[in-house]
């Protein structure tokens, strides 16, 4: 099957299926721009992957560890011209736990560093595993992001064993540059800390010319300190399927997260299992579609948003500036306008929310155009308007759902850039 514009813009029923992003709204008129997964359905053949296992009778302990590191070791090849050894991975039931397996990893009382804003689990992670967690701000400018080693430098503490970063990054969509991995490479070594990399987003391209460089790929120097992570989870859309591998060349330090795994955290199921070594094998043009329809979307965010918001290398999240608005909780405000969000201080950082944009176009702009009519200078969409058309006429409207974000009923048009 081929992929196309028309497969993403279908909308798909989510309703009693148990979907932790439509519940949170259940009953209420609120469209779900939070949580980090997809509204596209997944593709077929991960579908049939699973459906064949479920036609068979039996529901048995299975192990499927040696398709998992074909079909991933392929990939890579394939995606980075980049090829590691089999025995360097381990396999858990999501990145999650494998972030926290890594923490668990580390000595007793030791402290990790964590640049923010950072995906709220990472914040987390030092406190599940009794250890002393370190927030360092990245620098920021114009909402531009990048790693301050000077800030870290001064964190750092005698006790300091490991670095976690996200790279693509969540929330701000950074995809950090060879120079900055560098950079953190020298960082690392430097002060003998373990890096642990949270790659699960390394799919998702929406700037041709900022492509996904693995850290251990690009700085080899790095081998004996690195545990990467790698998921198909979110490329697919199968976040529940939970399944990722971790990258760790060192055989002392892969023993001792494999020791912490021990009777504690499950082996990867079946159909997890399946689904994900089918992602890892796919030939078909999913990926690619994807990319070009998350860079229509978000071309359209932008175009609303202006300067409110940075332009993502990567994933499909939107980093949105509201300090200006002055909300007391930005969660509830734009619950009341329709929208769920998910608000900044979740992440590190209480100036911004993060919107999920990996959704149809028509939920994007679908909205109460009733409060169109309240807001002065702000003209209704033509019914005849392609929504699936771009690059927009800038000046032809205003996305009914931005409108939401950002207008309380006092306030006009020219709030926008």
């Amino acid at each position: 099957m081929l992929y196309d514009k028309a497969y993403f813009d279908q909308i798909v029923d989510r309703s009693n299926t148990g979907s932790k992003k439509w519940d949170k709204y259940k009953n209420s008129d609120v469209i779900p721009f939070w949580v980090a997964d997809m509204d596209f359905a997944t593709p077929n053949f991960i579908l049939r992957s699973i459906q064949e296992r479920l036609n068979h009778p039996v529901m048995g302990y299975s192990d499927y560890e040696p398709q998992l590191n074909k079909s991933f070791t392929k990939w890579l090849l394939k995606k980075f011209d980049w090829e590691i050894d089999p025995s360097w991975i381990t396999w858990t039931p999501g990145v999650v736990p494998g972030l926290n397996l890594a923490a668990r990893t580390l000595m007793a009382d030791s402290s990790i560093l964590v640049p923010t804003p950072i995906y709220p689990p990472f914040l987390e992670i030092a406190e599940n595993a009794n250890l002393n967690g370190i927030p360092a701000k990245m620098k920021e400018e114009n909402f531009e992001y990048s790693l301050d080693f000077r800030l870290m430098s001064e964190k750092l503490k005698p006790e300091t064993q490991a670095i976690f970063i996200s790279n693509p990054q969540n929330p701000t969509g950074r995809s950090l540059s060879s120079i900055e991995l560098d950079a953190l490479s020298k960082f690392v070594l430097e002060n003998n800390l373990i890096l642990v990399s949270d790659e699960i987003h390394c799919d998702f391209i929406l700037n041709d010319s900022c492509p996904h460089l693995p850290i251990l790929k690009q700085c080899p120097s790095l081998k004996e300190q690195v545990i990467s992570l790698y998921s198909t989870a979110k490329t697919y859309n199968i976040p529940g399927l939970r399944c990722a591998a971790a990258v760790i060349p060192n055989s002392n330090l892969r023993d001792r997260f494999r020791k912490v795994m021990t009777g504690i955290v499950p082996s990867v199921g079946p159909l997890e299992s399946l689904a994900s070594i089918a992602a890892f094998s796919d030939e078909t043009n999913w990926s690619s579609e994807l990319n070009d329809y998350l860079k229509t979307n978000v071309t359209l965010l932008k175009q609303a948003l202006g300067n409110r918001m940075r332009m993502p290398e990567s994933t499909y999240l939107a980093w949105i500036y509201i300090d200006d608005l002055k909300l007391d909780d930005p969660e509830i405000y734009f619950a009341s306008h329709g929208l769920g969000i998910s608000p900044g201080y979740l992440f590190g950082d209480n100036r911004f929310i993060r919107f999920n944009f990996a959704c149809p176009k028509s939920l994007l702009i679908e909205g109460d155009f009733e409060l169109n009519d309240d807001l002065n200078g702000v003209p209704r969409p033509n019914d005849d308007v392609d929504f699936n058309f771009l690059p927009l006429p800038g000046d032809l409207y205003k996305l009914p759902f931005l409108i939401k974000l950002f207008f309380d009923f006092s306030i006009t048009v020219e709030f926008f850039p």
